[in-house]
């Protein structure tokens, strides 16, 4: 088995395969909402996610993981973390994404890590980036680039708000 450096990557000589069961996989909120197990011995989750575990069974799921050295906690930079804004203002996902999605974005790309989540947004954001996603539950999303148009005049435009030509607002479409 090769070593690993400080942020979970593998130092070389893994299979694909292999190299994907010791990345770190990056957890978002909805891992600890559901009762499905997942491969792997490296978790990490931002502080935002932690802040998110409020009832007794999720909080549980997080507090075991952590316990047996399964799971740490971690903040990402916030250079990384604008680049995470950047690609949703590019994938179109701003408006939707949350901060907490964002922070789990970007600790995924700071540790080069694998993103676990059923968000749709935190999933198309994270492609955006080159970023693996391995979904919790539902089916694995597509990368997508949404548009923007006026609900009034139809104007495509770059981005959600008020549309300068009619007043009207403008909406997220595929």
């Amino acid at each position: 088995m090769s070593e690993s450096d400080e942020n979970g990557r593998s130092a070389g000589g893994d299979s694909a395969a292999g190299a994907a069961d010791e990345q770190v996989k990056v957890l978002d909120s909805s891992f600890f909402f559901l009762d499905i197990p997942i491969a792997g011995t490296k978790f990490a989750v931002p502080p935002s996610v932690v802040a998110e575990m409020k009832d007794l069974r999720s909080k549980s799921k997080l507090d075991a993981m952590l316990e047996d050295g399964r799971l740490f906690v971690s903040e990402a930079s916030p250079s990384t973390r604008k680049r995470v804004v950047a690609a949703s203002k590019k994938s179109g996902d701003y408006g939707v994404i949350s901060e907490t999605d964002c922070d789990v974005v970007a600790l995924a790309l700071e540790i080069g890590g694998i993103v676990v989540t059923d968000d749709f947004a935190l999933s198309n954001t994270a492609q955006t980036l080159g970023l693996t996603v391995i979904p919790v539950q539902m089916r694995r999303a597509k990368k997508r680039q949404w548009k923007y148009r006026c609900t009034g005049c139809l104007k495509f435009c770059d981005a959600p708000g008020v549309c300068d030509v009619c007043g009207s607002e403008i909406m997220r479409i595929k």
